[in-house]
């Protein structure tokens, strides 16, 4: 049931950072490289895997020497598998690639950031409240007659786009789209997609593009209270410090990581934090007591997940971190989720404690300026839907069909599905 964490016998130097079955269970991976070596290169790829909390956060708290700029890695993970045809659908029927936030430094990412603030601004989230209550207990009507659920897709999946879908300005009747989509978009991340598999990636990157390009254009005429409206129409400060409009390219590329922002990891997230309750029950017991715990659950379930598990970094000049000699142009990987456990930051890093003191130090949302924009929305949408989940489903248990699996990607992680049954509280 728990994920277990059984220490490797090869050596480093052995291991392919893009075995499946390292991403799907990287734990004992990464403290064999906070054990022996937190700045690694593998011999194979050339990449430097950095594995300690506090030689993370230097690197991304550095955006000027380890840059943000890995749109080219974007594709497949460095993993050199995208197809040519996948190419051409993109340049051919969709719009081409702009860094405008993740994979992009100041001062352009600054520019880009502060258009999209606002709408995650802290009251503009608190705000959103008691439309997450509704919705939260909405989607738990449609099931709790049946004593049972899938988790992923019956609440964890369905709470966050239907918040990002009404903070765009969007119908939530493209629910089954903006599920596709966001899929889409971390698969392609992957790094396990095959070329038959990135072709179709593209093609549902095309709809994407194409649906929300029609979005633009009628907000654009008749604007409302939402991020389309907003980008639709606002005027934009370039890096020629000339006053425009967004380019089509542009919006399509900030409303893409709004969409993954507020969904993918948020969604992995509620469903590990029930996977944590009930393979733990005195925990679960102290938050059904207490609910002023379930923030600090929260947290603690963030730590043990870290669902952005990994992320790119480009070395801009010849550097050193952690005493390893880093040359310019090197490609680096920042464990988030290694650092999560760092037995020197956090005691029993492995324990999964609802009382933690220090739980908050992680690092699941990232470091420094590229932090997860839609980090207010993601806590306030778990904050204020465990208390829900908590009083409405009683006794909650594993059903007997879970297979507890972590698909392999190697930024992201998530258990595809979460099999429960309760009693109708």
């Amino acid at each position: 049931m728990s994920e277990a964490i059984k220490p490797i016998d090869e050596n480093l130097e052995d291991l392919n950072i893009f075995d499946p079955e390292l991403m799907s269970c990287p734990h004992a991976l990464y403290k064999k490289l906070r054990d022996e070596s937190p700045v690694y290169q593998d011999p194979t790829t050339g990449i430097f895997q950095v594995s300690k909390l506090d030689l993370i956060c230097e690197a991304a708290r550095n955006a000027k020497v380890f840059s943000n700029d890995f749109s080219l890695l974007q594709k497949d993970g460095g993993s050199n598998a995208y197809p040519q045809e996948a190419t051409e659908i993109m340049m051919n029927e969709g719009y081409p690639p702009v860094n405008t936030m993740l994979t992009a430094d100041p001062p352009v990412h600054t520019r880009y950031r502060g258009l999209v603030n606002k709408a995650f601004s802290p009251k503009r989230v608190q705000d959103m409240g008691p439309a997450i209550e509704e919705k939260t207990n909405n989607i738990i009507d449609k099931f709790i007659d049946t004593g049972k659920c899938e988790v992923a897709r019956d609440i964890a999946q369905q709470l966050p786009i239907k918040v990002i879908a009404e903070a765009l300005g969007v119908s939530s009747e493209h629910y089954d789209k903006f599920r596709m989509w966001s899929a889409a978009f971390t698969d392609q991340l992957s790094g396990t997609s095959t070329p038959e598999e990135h072709i179709e990636i593209a093609k549902k990157v095309v709809e994407f593009q194409q649906f929300f390009a029609g979005k633009l254009d009628e907000k654009g005429k008749n604007p409302s209270d939402d991020i389309v409206s907003d980008l639709a129409t606002l005027d934009f400060e370039d890096e020629n410090q000339v006053i425009r409009k967004l380019e089509k390219p542009e919006q399509l590329s900030i409303i893409q990581q709004l969409l993954v922002a507020g969904n993918a990891t948020t969604a992995h997230s509620i469903t590990e934090a029930m996977k944590l309750l009930i393979e733990n029950p005195d925990q679960m017991e102290l938050v059904v007591n207490d609910h002023s715990l379930i923030p600090n659950m929260v947290e603690e379930s963030l730590r043990l997940l870290t669902p952005t598990n990994n992320m790119w970094r480009i070395v801009m000049e010849d550097t050193e971190l952690g005493g390893v000699s880093i040359p310019k142009g090197s490609t680096l990987l920042l464990r988030y989720g290694s650092g999560n456990r760092d037995e020197e930051v956090f005691e029993n890093p492995d324990t999964f404690d609802v009382t933690r003191k220090n739980s908050k130090r992680h690092v699941a949302f990232g470091q420094g300026i590229h932090v997860c924009l839609g980090m207010n929305l993601s806590r306030k949408e778990m904050y204020t839907a465990f208390p829900i989940i908590i009083d409405r489903l009683k006794n909650m248990r594993f059903a007997e069909e879970n297979d507890f699996n972590y698909s392999p990607n190697v930024l992201l992680r998530g258990l595809d599905s979460l099999h429960i049954e309760f009693d109708k509280g």
